[in-house]
């Protein structure tokens, strides 16, 4: 398996083979061309398996920014389906503690909602804390038939120092 960032490419190959509704992929590729993340997508054989985003900015809502300014958010892990418990979280979060740390950044975050138990056990078998801090953020999705959806997400964040590892 490799994780590395996605390239332009990339970027072709990954919307043909996982096409995700609302532009998502595209959407994360754009922000990391600007700098303010990045954007890695897991790979085996030119299938992608996952991504997540490194939010080199922390984070977006204002719970988190204040409690800890310092962090780097690790976000948007996603696993296809058809390649969950083999891994492939493990190694996007492992090559962005990676990345996180060849920059000087050694406090790194992830947020996990209550109704995901299987995050928080991967969370917290790699390290990661909960810190009772519970950061509120708002986007907009599109489901599988196009409508819009705004939500409001209520996380916990869980926090490792890879400096005291």
């Amino acid at each position: 398996m490799d994780s590395r960032p996605c390239t332009a490419a990339d970027l072709t190959v990954l919307t043909e083979k996982w096409p995700v509704p609302g532009g998502v992929h595209e959407a994360h590729a754009s922000n990391a061309a600007h700098g303010s993340s990045e954007y890695l997508v897991a790979w085996r054989d030119g299938e992608p398996l996952g991504s997540a985003v490194i939010r080199w900015t922390g984070f977006v809502g204002a719970e988190g920014r204040v409690a800890h300014p310092d962090a780097v958010e690790i976000c948007h892990l996603q696993v296809r389906p058809e390649h969950r418990g083999r891994g492939v979280g493990t190694a996007l979060i492992a090559e962005s503690e990676r990345r996180a740390e060849e920059r000087g950044r050694l406090l790194l975050a992830v947020k996990v909602g209550q109704d995901n138990p299987g995050a928080r056990r991967l969370y917290e078998r790699l390290g990661y804390r909960a810190t009772g801090t519970v950061d509120v953020s708002e986007h907009d999705w599109v489901d599988d038939d196009g409508r819009t959806h705004h939500t409001i997400e209520r996380d916990e964040i869980l926090l490792q120092d890879i400096a005291t590892e």
